[in-house]
């Protein structure tokens, strides 16, 4: 069989290719331009053709003034007169009969051509009738417009007024030109506005694309720039979107400690448990038959460290137990008092004073007082680990609106900031024979509860932790 081989840049089978795409920038400023040129060409061409239709307009209004001014006496007999009369109106007189016979004229010698086709143009069958100027269009040597009216006195006498329009071609080009350098200006202005414009657009989402590509190559802990305009509330979504991924990530991480510590606990229960039992009350029974001080020293040694595996232990097993628990309406002081009268010995034997503050009437809380009490046992035992040359230990109640608090302070070292953030992640301890297991299964007992728990560090020094207790309407006093 003979390898397929792909060709580059070949599509896929069922797939259009894709040729380069514009950028946003250019997606903008090209439509933007091109509605540019249509409205200004289209508006300067409309302009031209007004003015040009002005021009002639006005043109053709002075020339026919001028041939009802001048026929109306019989000096448009006189050839001196209107030689003068030239300058003012701007044009060449011709008076001249029916038959075409010239009685007067303005025009040199040398445009003899131009003279014969005025007077053949409004001589004869095309002779202007009545007292109305008549308006011609001829070619005399180029265009020229001429304006036909008899003479009042002299029905067979004919004055023609004669301009050429080179003029009037001069001056619509002249209009002409300016209309367009108008519209280039105009049109060069418009679209270096559409130009800043598509810039100030994109350049945004330009910054939002490299941000994404950065957070897709692994930079997960930047954020968008925010702002009050769209793009700026694209961002703020943006980070918004992070923040719920940085959680859930967190929390995919802390669910597979979770599941790996449950899987250690069932191993252990299994295959540690009953033969450190057994380890245990051989190691009691030496003991207690042991003869002299040293060998009650090194037993005694055994047990502690029996009872350190012993405690690891309960930890993983608490994790493995299932988080559903058997609610009651409990009094949440005598919890807690039970927990400090347990811890009683062991704190006194640490030199740790425990100072009470039980908030009167406090309502019942609903509670699995089994688990609950191993949780706050968990929180107090931290507590007393951190004084390790003692200190005070106070234990409060108190309710904040519908909630029922427990503080628990200590004037310990405090919260190590290594590990600030992750003080309720599985195997994150300070202790330097702790598994880090402890605030984990407070944490997971609490919520269980519908409660939280925190660790805030304490001025000058020591640590806060305070478990939050939902009071339900059918809690009861």
């Amino acid at each position: 069989m003979v390898p397929s081989t792909r060709i580059p840049g070949r599509a896929r089978s069922g797939q259009r290719p894709q040729g380069p795409r514009l950028r946003l920038h250019n997606r903008i400023l090209i439509p933007f331009a091109a509605v540019a040129i249509v409205a200004t060409t289209a508006t300067a061409y409309v302009a031209l053709l007004v003015a040009s239709r002005a021009v002639e307009a006005r043109v053709q209004r002075q020339i026919l003034s001028a041939a009802t001014l001048v026929s109306r006496s019989e000096f448009a007999l006189n050839p001196a007169i209107l030689r003068s009369v030239k300058p003012i109106a701007g044009a060449d007189v011709v008076t001249f009969d029916s038959s075409g016979r010239v009685l007067a004229s303005t025009f040199e010698p040398s445009a003899d051509a131009a003279l014969r086709a005025v007077v053949a143009a409004g001589s004869g069958a095309a002779a202007p009738s009545g007292d109305a100027a008549v308006l011609r269009e001829i070619r005399c040597d180029g265009s020229c417009y001429v304006a036909y009216r008899r003479g009042p006195w002299s029905p067979d006498a004919i004055v023609a007024v004669v301009a050429s329009t080179a003029e009037l071609r001069t001056a619509t080009e002249t209009v002409g030109r300016a209309i367009a350098v108008a519209a280039v200006l105009s049109l060069t202005a418009m679209i270096v506005v559409s130009q800043i414009v598509a810039k100030r657009v994109s350049a945004p989402l330009d910054e939002l694309v490299r941000f994404s590509h950065e957070v897709a190559a692994g930079a997960s802990e930047r954020r968008a720039p925010v702002g009050e305009d769209e793009v700026g509330r694209l961002g703020a979504a943006f980070n918004e979107m992070l923040e719920r991924l940085d959680q859930s990530r967190q929390a995919l991480v802390r669910s597979e400690k979770l599941a790996l510590a449950g899987l250690i606990a069932a191993r252990v229960a299994h295959d540690i448990r009953n033969p450190l039992s057994s380890i245990k009350l051989q190691t009691q029974l030496l003991h207690a038959r042991a003869q002299s001080e040293q060998e009650r020293s090194v037993l005694s040694a055994i047990l502690h460290d029996i009872a350190t595996v012993e405690a690891v232990i309960r930890d993983l097993l608490e994790l493995a137990r299932p988080g559903a628990v058997q609610l009651r309406a409990e009094r949440l002081n005598e919890i807690v008092a039970a927990v400090i009268e347990q811890l009683s010995p062991q704190l006194t034997y640490r030199k740790i004073r425990v100072e009470t503050d039980y908030a009167a009437e406090l309502p019942a809380v609903m509670l699995d007082a089994e688990r609950f009490k191993g949780a706050l046992l968990n929180v107090v035992v931290n507590a007393a680990d951190a004084m390790t040359n003692g200190g005070a230990l106070t234990v409060r109640t108190r309710r904040d609106d519908s909630t029922a608090v427990v503080d628990v302070c200590d004037d310990g070292s405090g919260i190590d900031p290594a590990v600030k953030d992750r003080l309720f992640d599985p195997f994150v301890s300070t202790k330097r024979d702790g598994v880090g297991l402890g605030l984990v299964n407070t944490k997971a007992i609490v919520e269980s509860h519908g409660g939280t728990v925190a660790l805030t560090s304490r001025s000058p020094r020591g640590t806060i932790a305070t478990i939050r207790l939902p009071i339900r309407e059918t809690d009861h006093g």
